[in-house]
């Protein structure tokens, strides 16, 4: 909704908003765009002269008080998915990125490829910023790129999927899976929604998944992957700390700073992607390089004293597998520590196997109470983050204590953290927010072990010295 807000703004519309009292990734945003917002879904916070109110699913949707008084009065309102498919007539060559993952970072790559290749792209996909750039802009015409989400319009009201309403050239295929059982039954019902929006257009698709291969025509589409069967072939890749590369057989070998496989298939379906625009291989390499990621995906927050912590959205098993499999392809001789906030009751109760599976991977993983989403009530469910670590213990043995606290957690983790570490907050909700406590601790452990240091310097000085007069006496007595 941010996003789609600059856009609006950049067209010239004056443009503002309501929302909850609560900080979120997106305020910086809004501000660095001049867009204000009130607090609250009162009617009198909307502008007398207001044209168009949009909405989304978050806080009621059509149930949202003043989107019901807006109606009331006949004010036009618009769902945030229609509008979205109606502004993306207005442009050429309109390239939707789908998939239960690996969506954000491929579209933010391909927008990032197209601004290095000087096409000045409009673009909305789904973070405040990645890379220097913003989640959402409005510049030429030719092209427009957007992350097409296969969440309901409205749910449980509309559960139509938000991507049905966008009319695309181009869709990249990441891959099909379970992840939102409030708006699909299994996993069954979702590829038939893919199958849908996949229509007769120019499928982009990852040959690997066998979900999304079910959906998909293959001798129509365009396919990338590991197998042999795909048209474009990964093939050698090497990962180390720094950058990661790999090959696309007959077409060339290319350099990413992303980390772990699925990254190498994101940087793939990109690579694609802009070679059947017509631009040029070597043009395509230079146009990869400094792209380091979206924000809350896999992304740096500090560094000090040999320490790392990242942040990552990784909310459903596969992301958290494939996130925490990057971070040990990358650091293979460090300690990997998740501190992970499960994402909505739903979610949890439907994966709660997959979540125990997947976390069992990282060294350490500590466990915080749900974040429900605006559109669930606790209530309606039994299940809470300790039946992930029972998961855990009982299925697989590994340590994942829960804290009902995050007072708790960062005591915890004071008490296990040291040198080497690389530690994640991971989750959608706002696990991100202890980024300042743990920076904390993490200077913390650098003073202690400097000091450690210096005092080791000191006894071993020490020692020496005693060994030398030690040695002076035997001398002399000899």
């Amino acid at each position: 909704m941010a996003n789609l807000a600059v856009i609006l703004k950049k067209m010239g519309k004056s443009v503002t908003g309501c929302d909850i009292e609560e900080e979120f990734i997106t305020d910086k945003l809004l501000k660095d765009n001049k867009i204000d917002w009130t607090v609250g879904f009162d009617q009198d916070n909307i502008p007398k002269d207001t044209d168009l109110i949009v909405y989304s699913a978050a806080h009621g949707g059509t149930n949202n008080p003043l989107i019901v008084e807006a109606i009331k009065n006949k004010v036009n309102v618009i769902s945030q998915a229609q509008l979205l498919g109606e502004l993306m007539n207005e442009f050429e060559n309109k390239i939707a990125v789908c998939g239960c993952h690996g969506k954000t970072t491929t579209s933010s790559l391909l927008v990032y490829a197209l601004n290095s290749l000087k096409q000045r792209p409009s673009y909305l996909v789904g973070v405040p910023f990645f890379s220097g750039h913003q989640g959402g802009d409005f510049q030429k015409k030719k092209y427009f790129v957007v992350e097409a989400d296969e969440y309901g319009v409205n749910p449980p009201t509309d559960k139509t999927p938000k991507f049905n309403l966008l009319n695309p050239n181009y869709i990249i295929a990441t891959n099909i899976d379970f992840d939102h059982p409030d708006v699909y039954e299994d996993i069954e019902e979702t590829k038939e929604a893919f199958k849908k929006f996949f229509g007769d257009k120019k499928l982009i698709a990852n040959i690997d998944d066998p979900n999304l291969v079910q959906c998909i025509d293959i001798s129509k589409a365009i396919t990338y992957g590991e197998s042999e069967k795909a048209d474009y072939q990964i093939i050698n890749y090497k990962i180390s700390e720094e950058e990661t590369t790999f090959k696309i057989k007959n077409v060339g070998e290319f350099k990413i700073s992303l980390f772990g496989k699925h990254n190498i298939f994101n940087a793939t379906a990109v690579i694609v992607q802009l070679l059947e625009l017509g631009f040029k291989t070597d043009e395509i390499k230079k146009a990869l390089i400094g792209f380091t990621g979206a924000e809350r995906r896999f992304e740096q927050v500090y560094f000090q004293n040999n320490i790392y912590l990242f942040d990552d959205y990784a909310h459903h098993p596969a992301e958290i597998t494939a996130t925490i499999n990057a971070a040990k392809g990358r650091f293979k001789k460090r300690r990997i520590i998740v501190i992970f906030q499960p994402h909505t009751y739903s979610r949890t109760k439907n994966l709660l196997k997959e979540f125990g599976e997947s976390l069992s991977l990282a060294d350490i993983c500590l466990i915080l109470p749900i974040f429900a989403s605006a559109r669930e009530n606790s209530k309606d469910f039994k299940v809470t983050s300790q039946d992930i670590v029972r998961e855990i213990k009982d299925s697989l043995y590994k340590d994942g204590p829960y804290f009902g606290s995050t007072e708790q957690l960062i005591d915890r983790l004071n008490g296990i953290l040291k040198q080497g570490d690389v530690v994640f907050t991971m989750g959608a909700g706002d696990v991100y927010k202890l980024k300042s406590e743990l920076i904390k601790i993490i200077n913390h452990k650098s003073q202690i072990t400097n000091k450690s240091q210096i005092l080791n310097l000191k006894l071993k000085i020490e020692r020496n010295k005693n060994l030398n007069q030690f040695n002076t006496l035997k001398t002399n007595s000899v």
